[in-house]
């Protein structure tokens, strides 16, 4: 990348590629000028030159590819940070699970230890940098390895679900533990069964339904404590008898069990495949709420909406008066109200730089509804 002089930059300089401080965190995309404010902040923290591959230009360079893959253009330096830390601690543990997973094919081999340390180290994660723990999208998770980053980001909302329910830190474990390890009956399944993108036979679809009791009886052989084990058999059972392997319903299902389906459930839904795309937090969240009670646990519901918030960071949104906003922080007391960075004005132009509004009860611009980001593209394709 080419080398820039913070002193040669101008309010008006646009590049035609990204700018970034280093290799690692950019600073603007191609439609936002280097502005005295961004400079400033340069200044405060010591850089003296910036990189970019493109070229300077006079006009802003729109891209609503990029635009949807980015949301918030112009992050602080710390929420860069913040989001880099929380990436690489995501890879980290899922390349240990990887290796966990790949131990088991091999030698049968599965360190209690290992897993309960893990969990202890998320837990101090979670609690340090939470916004960019929730916050993990496809771009981090590719869809290749789905097994591995489905079964660590169930983990990571089941713990913060615990959490808001103040568990004890020993149940707090268990609920970790579990999650990590929810899926470990698929292994002795094939593939081709659980990424199949066609419909299943009857005999697969009874190989399927089985892991429950494959993983059960995995952990239960190798040590696992007993909640561990029920809440691997429970994840896929619902409150109102409809789930599976044992169909078993209210209060038959263990609390932690509970946890996990709604953690394991929301997770799949906006979580990308091979063969399918993930839904926008919004409606994985609007659909697990359809029918409170009946499929599953309310107060878990409940600790999830006010976790994530009804509209989870990274939710594109449409305001009352057609301006098109980004979810970049949640309101843990009010849900329904988040902090929205405004990326497209009424007029359907694009900000130049996005300014911040915290959304109230009873505010004259308010969120409309949530929009995909096949919706987003859509809507800004030639703007």
């Amino acid at each position: 990348m080419k080398k820039i002089p913070v002193g040669e930059l101008t309010e008006t300089t646009y590049f035609s590629d990204s700018v970034f401080l280093d290799s690692g965190y950019v600073l603007t995309s191609p439609d936002v000028p280097l502005t005295n404010e961004i400079r400033n902040r340069l200044a405060t923290w010591g850089f003296r030159s910036v990189f970019s591959e493109g070229a300077r230009v006079t006009e802003p360079v729109i891209d609503a590819k990029e635009l949807s893959e980015t949301g918030e253009i112009t992050r602080s330096f710390e929420d860069e940070q913040g989001k880099n830390q929380a990436h690489k601690f995501f890879q980290d543990t899922v390349e240990f699970l990887e290796g966990a997973f790949k131990r088991f094919r091999e030698k049968e081999e599965l360190r209690i230890s290992a897993f309960t340390d893990k969990v202890k180290e998320i837990l101090v994660e979670l609690k340090n940098n939470p916004r960019f723990m929730l916050s993990l999208d496809d771009a981090v998770s590719p869809a290749s390895n789905y097994l591995t980053t489905h079964s660590v980001k169930t983990t990571i909302l089941a713990l913060a679900i615990t959490d808001y329910l103040k568990w004890a830190a020993f149940k707090q474990i268990d609920v970790g533990v579990a999650g990590l390890l929810h899926a470990i009956g698929l292994l002795k399944i094939p593939e081709s069964l659980y990424l199949a993108d066609r419909a299943l036979n009857p005999q697969e679809k009874q190989t399927l339904l089985a892991h429950p009791v494959i993983g059960f009886r995995i952990l239960k052989g190798a040590g696992f404590s007993g909640n561990v084990c029920v809440a691997v058999l429970e994840h896929n059972e619902r409150l109102d008898g409809s789930g599976f392997p044992r169909k078993i319903a209210g209060d038959k299902v263990s609390e932690h069990g509970r946890i996990l389906a709604v953690a394991a459930s929301y997770n799949a839904a906006t979580s990308s495949r091979p063969y399918k795309a993930g839904i926008d937090g919004h409606s994985g969240l609007v659909d697990l709420l359809k029918d409170p009670g009946k499929r599953y646990d309310e107060r878990i519901l409940a600790a999830l909406l006010y976790t994530l918030s009804l509209y989870p960071i990274g939710t594109y949104v449409k305001m009352s008066n057609g301006s098109i906003g980004i979810v970049v922080s949640s309101n843990a007391t009010d849900p329904q109200h988040p902090l929205i960075k405004l990326i497209i004005d009424e007029s359907g132009n694009r900000f130049s730089e996005q300014p911040t509004i915290q959304t109230r009860g009873g505010d004259e611009i308010a969120i409309d509804s949530s929009l995909s980001k096949a919706e987003l593209l859509e809507i800004t394709r030639g703007k």
